[in-house]
This record gives C-alpha cells, sequence and structure tokens, in this order.
C-alpha cells in the first residue's frame, strides 16, 4: 500500500478524500454548531457572532484541515523534508487534525494558524538564520493565533527554543519578536480603549491563566485505547526522527528541528485545557512530519527476502491502523 502510495497520485488523492470522509461523516450525521470559547478569544468570538449553521461550520472545519494539510505538504516538500511525489504528510495532517474534533473549533483555528508560523520559520538557503521581518511575521501569528485561543501564546515556549537553534541572540531579534506579538493586541486594546471594554479583557486574560486546573474529558475504552495509540505512534516516531536526524544535513536538521519544537507548546497546552483525551491539532504539524519519516524507513521487499516481504505490510497495517484509531477517536 505505502509502495503504491508514493507512485501513484490518484490512489494517494483517493486515500486522502476516503480518509477524510471516514473522519468526518460522524460530524456530518449529527452537526454541532461551533465549540463555544472557553478561554478569552475576541477574533473567534467574531467568528461566532456570524451564527454559521452547525452544517456549514462541520464543512468549513473539514476544508480548512484538507486544504492546510495540502499547503502543509507543499511546505515540507519545497524545504526537502518531504517526498516530491508523496501526498503522506498531508493525509497524516488530516488525521491528527480530525481525530476527536467535530466542527468548528478555537483550538482547530489555532493550530491550522501554527503552519503559517512554522512557514515563516522554515530555512530555505544556505544561511542559516531568519530574518527580521519573518521574526515579527512569526510572533504577529502567534498573537493572532492567541486572540482564537488564548493558550496558543504557549508557541512562545516552543519559538524561544527555535531562536536558540537559529541563533537569534540579539536584542534586536527579542524586540522584533516582541513588537510583532504585541501588535495584534495593540490594535484590539485601542479598540477596546474606546468601546469601554479594555478593564474587562484584561481581567479576562488574568483569569485565564489564574484558573488553570487539570480537566478530563468523557470518553469510552475504544476511544481512550485510539487516542493513546497515536500517541504513542506519535512518540516512537519523534525518538526515531530524533535518532537519526544527525544523519541529514545542517539545514535539514534546523527545519526539522523547528517543526518538532512545536510539540513542547502542545504538551505546555495541556493544563490549560484538556489533559485525556489529547486533542490532537497542536500536533499534527509534528505528526505529520515525524510519521512520514518513520513510515518512510519501510524496508524495500524483495522476492529473495521473505522477511523484508512482511515488514514492508507491517509498515502498510500501521498506516491503516493510525486512520482507523484516529476515526474511533
Amino acid at each position: 500500500m505505502l509502495k503504491l502510495f508514493e507512485r501513484n497520485t490518484v490512489f494517494q488523492v483517493v486515500v486522502i478524500i476516503v480518509a477524510t470522509v471516514l473522519l468526518w461523516s460522524g460530524a456530518f450525521a449529527d452537526p454541532q454548531p461551533m465549540e463555544p470559547a472557553s478561554h478569552f478569544a475576541p477574533l473567534y468570538g467574531l467568528l461566532c457572532s456570524l451564527a454559521l449553521s452547525p452544517t456549514l461550520c462541520v464543512a468549513i472545519a473539514m476544508l480548512l484541515t484538507l486544504l492546510c494539510g495540502y499547503w502543509l505538504n507543499l511546505m515540507l516538500t519545497h524545504v526537502g523534508l518531504a517526498s516530491q511525489n508523496s501526498l503522506l504528510p498531508t493525509l497524516l495532517f488530516v488525521v491528527a487534525a480530525s481525530a476527536c474534533e467535530t466542527t468548528l473549533s478555537p483550538m482547530l483555528i489555532a493550530s491550522l494558524i501554527t503552519i503559517s508560523v512554522v512557514n515563516l520559520l522554515l530555512l530555505r538557503s544556505s544561511l542559516l538564520t531568519v530574518s527580521s521581518d519573518k521574526i515579527f511575521g512569526a510572533a504577529t501569528l502567534i498573537g493572532i493565533a492567541s486572540m482564537v485561543y488564548l493558550p496558543s501564546l504557549t508557541l512562545i515556549v516552543a519559538y524561544l527554543l527555535i531562536a536558540i537553534n537559529y541563533r537569534l541572540y540579539s536584542w534586536r531579534d527579542w524586540m522584533v519578536f516582541l513588537l510583532g506579538l504585541l501588535a495584534p493586541y495593540l490594535l484590539l486594546w485601542c479598540i477596546l480603549l474606546f468601546t469601554g471594554g479594555l478593564v474587562a479583557s484584561f481581567n479576562a486574560i488574568a483569569l485565564d491563566f489564574t484558573s488553570i486546573s487539570i480537566s478530563v474529558g468523557d470518553f469510552s475504552p475504544l476511544q481512550a485505547i485510539a487516542n493513546a495509540f497515536l500517541l504513542m505512534v506519535f512518540a516512537v516516531s519523534l525518538f526515531i526522527v530524533w535518532r537519526h536526524i544527525g544523519e541529514k544535513t545542517i539545514v535539514w536538521q534546523k527545519n526539522a528541528t523547528t517543526l518538532m519544537l512545536i510539540t513542547l507548546a502542545a504538551v505546555a497546552m495541556l493544563p490549560l485545557g484538556q489533559l485525556f483525551p489529547v486533542r490532537l491539532q497542536f500536533l499534527a504539524v509534528p505528526f505529520s512530519l515525524c510519521v512520514t519519516h518513520r513510515l518512510g524507513l519501510m524496508p524495500r521487499a524483495t522476492l529473495a527476502n521473505r522477511r523484508t516481504s512482511w515488514r514492508s505490510r507491517l509498515y502498510d497495517l500501521l498506516l491503516i491502523l493510525i486512520i482507523l484509531a484516529a476515526v474511533l477517536c
């Protein structure tokens, strides 16, 4: 299956469409309205004020996930992190982002904005650093994401480590990042200053960060097993990619590290949201990269090596189980 997936574009598109339909069929069968914001979320509140129909919310969430998955695929291909003829990153992103998701939610939208953040921070030449305009843009997008889903501010944790990876130590780089992060908030506060909601916004932000609580959602035993399986696959894949990262070029290493560091933001986000089942939206970007390369280590089957052939079938089975586990979540 994976061999055919690598070679046949039509087969890849069909598999992605089938997987998307399976993942979202339950949501279309019982469409839910937009998920209410549980944190300070002025931009998401504006979107909620449109009063979109539940079916339209589900359709928008599905299409955004699919389009962003394809965009991520193009981005990984452009910087050499994925094969030119493979749509496997798209499939894996859709799987991770759609698991545990039933409609348009602040976490889903914010996680899709993360792709834009990563896109600005990836290296595309032998120059092993990031320009000031891209730092400013990435910081601004983090600020915008936090206006949709406030816990997205944990992306700052990932950026701090990315800055160390790129050796962005100068005071100018830090000031550019700070100004970029504050830019959307300064605009918001100027508006609230004239509408009388400035103090209320400060109180809402303070309340969100002072009322940290560990919560566990409702789940069946089958859902718990499926969620744990996806987390285990990601953890193993992350370890394997990290283990083999020294075999790649410096640019590849730094780009892959940038994507994998998003994992820390997702982990830091857990106390501000649901501990279990883990919602995989913020893990979708590193999940796509790591599992793609985990499956890419599949041995080539030969007629003379039956053991290798069985191992190839096990990799095919693993991909199928990943899709089924996401559906069961």
